[in-house]
């Protein structure tokens, strides 16, 4: 292995919140901890290979084995691709999953017809800030809080809690209503609405899956966990809105 091949690798853990064994010798990478975790596991051989240029016996266990070859192949690319272009796939990521749990929340209400222009606003707002606001914000509060100090994960959980979430809320219920074609001031009439009673439900019923996403998901993987919490909270809101909409619909027919 040359030694460029092993600043990727040992930049790819550093990364992602893992540290090579001091000593261990670079050439063995099952030396990394958690290697079996984040390379051997996380990375297919052949994904692996194609990202840092190493033969496949370096990076493989037997631990590949457990899902099917073209699963595995697929979820190693993505995390290729999660490692090689973060903010892009990210990005697209959120606007697959906001448009899916526009889709999901109309159906759940019993649409008939789906709203085009409601998930057309979810999937750009996605696409436009579902993976760039929380990609920054999270690189930032990481180096912020980058020495080991005693309750860093305590620190971390707060910044998301009162410092990420007030503000990724009122972006996404102005910019959500702006896509959609409202006006600026119907937007603004739906913060106001909305903003804290929204924003008290995540603080309710998201903070316990968000510090256990601080203290026990490697960073590489945070951004897959909170996407699967992110798609039911998506679902939550569009169901909020829409109802909000309901309302203000009926007491414009009623004038």
């Amino acid at each position: 292995m040359t030694s460029t091949q092993s600043d990727q690798i040992s930049q790819f853990l550093e990364c992602h919140g893992t540290t090579p064994v001091p000593n261990s010798g670079t050439s063995e990478i099952l030396k990394f901890v958690p290697s079996a975790k984040v390379v051997g596991s996380a990375l297919s051989c052949e994904s692996a290979t194609k990202t840092f240029g190493v033969s496949q016996a370096h990076l493989c266990t037997t631990g590949n084995m457990v899902l099917s070859k073209p699963l595995y192949s697929l979820f190693g690319t993505y995390l290729e691709q999660l490692f090689n272009h973060p903010v892009r796939t990210k990005s697209i990521t959120a606007c697959v999953l906001a448009t899916s749990a526009n889709v999901t929340s109309q159906r759940l209400a019993g649409a008939k017809t789906l709203n085009q222009q409601s998930v057309f606003a979810y999937g750009l707002f996605g696409l436009i800030f579902g993976g760039s606001v929380p990609h920054y914000f999270y690189t930032t509060v990481e180096r912020l809080f980058s020495q080991d100090v005693r309750f860093r994960r305590f620190f971390l959980f707060l910044s998301e809690r009162l410092v990420y979430a007030p503000i990724y809320q009122a972006l996404s219920l102005f910019f959500l209503a702006l896509f959609e074609g409202k006006s600026p001031s119907t937007a603004l009439k739906n913060v106001e609405k909305l903003y804290w009673p929204l924003l008290k439900a995540n603080w309710q019923y998201l903070s316990v899956f968000v510090y256990l996403n601080f203290a026990y998901v490697p960073p590489m993987f945070r951004s897959i966990s909170m996407a699967i919490i992110s798609f039911i909270w998506v679902v939550y809101i569009a169901q909020k809105r829409r109802r909000f909409q309901d309302k203000l619909a009926a007491k414009e027919a009623a004038k």
